[in-house]
Formats: structure tokens, C-alpha cells, sequence
């Protein structure tokens, strides 16, 4: 049995790095990210000092560059932790970050790096995790993507819901397969590599490639799983995600690294509340301080409650262009408490109305729970 305040960082880091050197083309390190199955790389000197990162997420959305460019052009600075670090604190920095592995650092060099796989890999070991009912953790009504489509239409929903992994339907909705961002990548890059060598120039048009030439078997669980199998199948088959099913074989959720990850936060009881919100792409501050404002007022009235004790609260937003310059916002919350998972959802014109409404829904489900909760009570004293 181990208790997870007392996993410490080096207990669970990899040892052995695999790096990037800042004058190596970004099609080597590519090669690197494909051949080791990461999705991030530390960027080290000669002397293995600590310089940045590189990552898909960033590749992706900058298209127009080259594959001989050199790593130095497009690494980004991550956070770091150190060997000694709770793993609880680990993950609460990955988490904000959004970053999926974080290099360890002593000294200034890298002594190793942790990703959401290896935290993901003490799951069954820890009971208070381990025993977790999967409904607990999933993301409910999944983002799915059509066997059919291609895989630019994966891109897009990945880029938009800020995940490298998408659960896979046939024409029935039935589950039947997975795509990751790895398999997305290796495809574009070998099309680039073969465009830079001149193999296309004979081509008339652009070869299209489908989801179902590239996904992977579907990693399920049924609905009545705990969190435990699902870690289990998310390891063993080298996926970021895994699909809650019903006896149907229709996906009615997704555990994702980054649920499991919150529910490491959650079980560690790290000191106040974790809020989180991703998919806003605004350089102005201002709208931030306004949310983040709503969100102040929103925990001030929930633990005035008492009966839930506010832990999590995790927002997703999307950017909807409707016509022309005309912007609708939908926002997706999920709200851990100390005894039980909310999610709400609001899609409006006004950034601002979208959140309100949001808390608005959130506050009112965590109260009619609480009024469950003091009905139980009476009946049962």
C-alpha cells in the first residue's frame, strides 16, 4: 500500500533522458519524439544544462516552418521540479502548464523528467486512487471524431479541446478505435519530408488521409469499471486515453491523463483550490482578472455551504466564428468537491454571460445536492 503524500519525484522519474540539443533540426528531434513515444523533450547544452523544450503542441501550430530549422527556434521555457518534490505538487504544475512531462532539474541540470504516463503508472498501487469509480473521473459526453473523416478534422477538434488523443466511431456511434496525435504527426511529417525531397511534385492534388488508416484498437473500460483497470489499459497500451463504454459499445465518456492527473490533485489534498482554464487564447489580461473575479465570488458561496469542500474547478473554452467576424463562446466547466463531481456547460455571445452562467448552473446543482444531503440526514437520525 502506498500513500501518496509521501511519492516523492525521483521515485517516479524516468533516469534515463532522451534530449535535444538547441542546433538539432527539428526533424531530428521529431524522430526522437517518435522513437522514445514522448511528446515533449528537454532542449540541454553541452553540458546538459537545462534550456527549454520542445513539443507536438507547439510543431503543430506553427505549419509554415521547416524541418531543417534548428530546435533553438521554436523551444519553449517549462517549469521545472526537483528530486525531492511531492509528486502531488509535481502534478499540480503540469496541470497548469498544460505540459504532459516536466524535466527534473538539480543544479541546473537534467537528472530526469516525469511525465502524466509514470504518474499514471502509481494509479493501481494506491488505493485512494486505484478505487475510484471511472464515473467519478470521466469527462462525460465525449468529443468523438467519425473512422471516415480525415484526419485534419482530428486536428482541428485536438487543437480545440486541447487534447493529443480522440476516442474513434463508426457510422453507428459505435466505438471503434482511438487516434492519437502521434500517429496525426508522423503522417504529416513524412508527407513534408517527401514534399521537401520532391516525391509529390508529380501529384496533381493532395493525398487525403482518413482517421481509420491511422487509429489505433480502441482502450475501453465499461462504465462500471473503477479507475484502476482504466490506468491499467492506458498503460498497457501506450494511450492517453481511455473510453468509458455502455453495453451498447457507445462511448459515454473519456478518461483522459489530464482527469487522472486532477484526480492525483484531488486525493493529495493540496492546500486551496485548483482552477484551471484552457482553450482562452487572449493576450489581454483583463478578461482573466474579470473571470477569475467570478470565480473568487463563486468559492466564497460554496464553502459558505460547508457540506462541500471546493477542490477543483477546471474550464474549458471554445471560440465559435459563426459568420463573419461574429464570435460565440461555449464554456465547459468540470467542479470537484470532496464528495462529488459537477459539470456544467453555457454557449453565448458574451465571454462573461458564458462563465456566469456556468457558476450560476454549478452553484445550483452543488445546493440541490446539499439539500439531498440534509434531507439523508433527518431520515436517518
Amino acid at each position: 500500500m502506498v500513500e501518496l503524500k509521501a511519492v516523492v519525484v525521483k521515485e517516479v522519474m524516468i533516469k534515463d533522458v532522451v534530449c535535444a540539443h538547441p542546433s538539432d533540426t527539428i526533424s531530428k528531434a521529431i524522430s526522437k519524439m517518435q522513437e522514445h513515444g514522448f511528446h515533449e523533450l528537454p532542449v540541454v547544452d553541452d553540458k546538459g544544462n537545462l534550456l527549454g523544450i520542445i513539443n507536438y503542441k507547439t510543431l503543430i501550430r506553427r505549419k509554415s516552418i521547416s524541418l531543417y530549422s534548428h530546435v533553438e527556434n521554436v523551444m519553449i521555457k517549462p517549469p521545472v521540479v526537483s528530486p525531492d518534490d511531492n509528486i502531488v505538487d509535481a502534478v499540480i504544475k503540469m496541470l497548469d502548464g498544460g505540459f504532459r512531462s516536466l524535466p527534473v532539474v538539480k543544479k541546473g541540470k537534467v537528472v530526469g523528467i516525469i511525465s502524466r504516463t509514470d504518474v499514471i503508472k502509481l494509479v493501481p498501487s494506491i488505493p485512494d486512487l486505484a478505487n475510484i469509480p471511472v464515473e467519478d473521473v470521466m469527462t462525460s459526453e465525449p468529443y468523438v471524431v467519425d473512422e471516415n473523416a480525415p484526419v485534419d478534422a482530428a486536428i482541428e477538434l485536438m487543437k480545440k479541446i486541447s487534447e493529443l488523443s480522440l476516442p474513434v466511431v463508426d457510422s453507428n456511434n459505435h466505438l471503434s478505435g482511438v487516434v492519437h496525435m502521434r500517429e496525426i504527426s508522423r503522417a504529416i511529417w513524412r508527407a513534408k519530408e517527401r514534399a521537401s525531397q520532391g516525391e509529390l511534385a508529380g501529384e496533381k492534388e493532395k493525398k487525403v488521409v482518413y482517421i481509420k488508416e491511422l487509429m489505433s484498437p480502441p482502450v475501453y473500460v465499461e462504465e462500471d469499471a473503477k479507475l484502476k483497470e482504466a490506468a491499467e489499459k492506458m498503460t498497457e497500451f501506450h494511450s492517453s486515453i481511455c473510453v468509458v463504454i455502455n453495453k451498447d459499445n457507445v462511448p459515454i465518456g473519456v478518461i483522459s491523463q489530464r482527469d487522472v492527473m486532477e484526480a492525483v490533485v484531488r486525493k493529495g489534498e493540496a492546500e486551496g483550490v485548483f482552477v484551471q482554464i484552457t482553450g482562452l487564447d487572449i493576450d489581454d489580461p483583463e478578461p482573466y482578472t474579470v473571470i477569475y473575479d467570478m470565480v473568487e465570488s463563486f468559492l466564497n458561496k460554496i464553502n459558505k455551504l460547508k457540506d462541500f469542500k471546493p477542490q477543483l474547478l477546471v474550464f474549458h473554452v471554445e471560440v465559435h466564428h459563426v459568420t463573419g467576424n461574429e464570435i460565440k463562446y461555449s464554456v465547459r466547466a468540470r467542479f470537484t468537491t470532496d464528495r462529488k463531481l459537477f459539470f456544467a456547460k453555457s454557449y453565448d455571445w458574451n465571454l462573461y454571460k458564458a462563465f456566469k452562467e456556468v457558476l450560476e448552473i454549478l452553484e445550483r446543482n452543488v445546493k440541490k445536492e446539499r439539500e439531498k444531503l440534509q434531507e439523508f440526514r433527518k431520515v436517518t437520525l
